[in-house]
């Protein structure tokens, strides 16, 4: 298994608007795609292709709304952000083929991100606990022992 270019651009651009960077790192600054792609290359391999073929249908979900030259990797953030929120409420304008379903896509997509995105980084995301800095998370590095 493995992403075209397009895929790919696609899934890192959906990531980046599901946790995008504010005062902290988002998705794809903190690694969130080497996670997913492990993820889907791995543990996920099973499903892996109903999750690819709805990149290309992301991307034409966005030519049916925004015109034959554009990507979902090409939209505004805001732009995109309207298109996922109407995938998110199953709004779809386009037809999306089974076994793929619009709303549910998404959703597994949005669990991924945040699976990988506050895993351990040793998962593949969570690049230097970007994630567990940000929310005061300091793992111990040996444990502690109970006083005799």
């Amino acid at each position: 298994m493995s992403l075209s270019p397009s895929q790919l651009t696609a899934l890192r651009s959906l990531l980046d608007r599901i946790i995008p960077a504010d005062d902290f790192p988002g998705a794809l600054a903190a690694g969130t795609d080497t996670y997913v792609l492990r993820h889907l290359l791995g543990d996920g391999s099973a499903g892996a292709h109903v999750l690819l073929l709805g990149f290309s249908q992301l991307d034409a979900e966005t030519v049916a709304r925004h015109g034959a030259h554009q990507t979902f990797a090409t939209l505004l953030p805001p732009q995109q952000d309207a298109l996922l929120a109407d995938l998110a409420a199953a709004r779809p304008m386009t037809f999306w083929p089974p076994p793929l379903a619009a709303a549910p896509w998404f959703h597994r997509l949005v669990e991924l991100a945040h699976e990988g995105f506050y895993a351990d980084p040793a998962n593949g995301g969570n690049r230097d606990a970007a994630s567990w800095g940000m929310l005061g998370y300091a793992p111990r590095t040996t444990p502690e022992r109970a006083a005799p």
